[in-house]
């Protein structure tokens, strides 16, 4: 059973799917990133080694937070198994880092 602050979580992130600002799967994330759009990379937790390094090449000096769901639980929510998420706005970028444990923080 989630906690509350998972909950908090998982309705920010969903919201954010809803207003259109949160992009999934490493190919959309990454040419968003080139074009300077993300604010917030986001990784499940159980995203590769490989994946993670790539994620933080394109980040530059950008967050990278790893979020505590897996891509399956990740799934459920968003329909899509995506180990890679993009927040693409100010506002919703802050609330989530706000939510996610510092020691989380990948930089």
């Amino acid at each position: 059973m989630p906690d509350a602050a998972e909950n908090r979580l998982t309705a920010s992130l969903t919201m954010c799917r809803k207003a259109g600002k949160l992009l999934l799967g490493f190919d959309a994330v990454t040419e968003a990133a080139k074009q300077g759009s993300v604010k917030l990379f986001l990784l499940a937790s159980d995203a590769s080694e490989k994946t993670e390094k790539e994620v933080r090449y394109f980040a530059g000096t950008l967050p990278v937070r790893k979020l505590p769901f897996d891509m399956d639980t990740l799934k459920c929510y968003f329909r899509k198994r995506t180990a890679v998420f993009g927040v693409c706005e100010d506002g919703f970028a802050a609330k989530l880092i706000s939510l996610l444990p510092e020691s989380d923080d990948l930089k």
